[in-house]
């Protein structure tokens, strides 16, 4: 299952930010991830001050941010990326929620010089890892780690 929320105005926002090509896109990552297995995700858009206030709140940080995420599993082990064994979740896997600031996406891919689907689809691929136990924070090899795992994930989204 796939739930996306937006605190935009769907005409204000590009074709491919609708649920639907979204849930496409996600079904590619999430089949890659967990082979036969119903995952659920949730993903908010939202804009600066709204980031500002969830990163406030749930990690005391006052300030906005591309992306946050919130596991409801896997925050100390990491998924291995691609799985080399099959494990059993139950019926359904909840993953939990993304959140991402639509208005950093499209400073950052400005300032990047690539395009906002781009950069979204970088944001959301960094959020995901986060909620299977990715952290970049947790050190250099982390760090490198999840790096190589965001342009495996990458390259599965965005496609050739």
């Amino acid at each position: 299952m796939f739930n996306f929320s937006s605190d935009f105005e769907p005409e204000d926002l590009p074709t491919w930010l609708s649920e639907s090509e979204l849930e496409s896109r996600w079904k590619i990552l999430s089949q890659f991830a967990f082979p036969n297995i119903q995952t659920d995700l949730s993903l908010l858009l939202v804009d600066d001050d709204s980031i500002r206030e969830l990163n406030r709140v749930r990690r005391s940080k006052d300030y906005s941010t591309d992306v946050l995420s919130f596991p409801l599993s896997f925050d100390l082990i990491p998924w291995e990326l691609p799985p080399t064994k099959k494990k059993s979740f139950g019926p359904i896997l909840s993953l939990g929620e993304i959140v991402i600031s639509w208005d950093t996406c499209k400073a950052q891919a400005k300032t990047i010089g690539h395009s906002e689907e781009d950069e979204f689809f970088r944001l959301f691929v960094h959020g995901f890892l986060h909620l299977i136990g990715y952290d970049h924070e947790r050190g250099e090899e982390d760090e490198a780690l999840m790096k190589e795992k965001e342009d495996l994930c990458l390259d599965l989204v965005l496609g050739p």
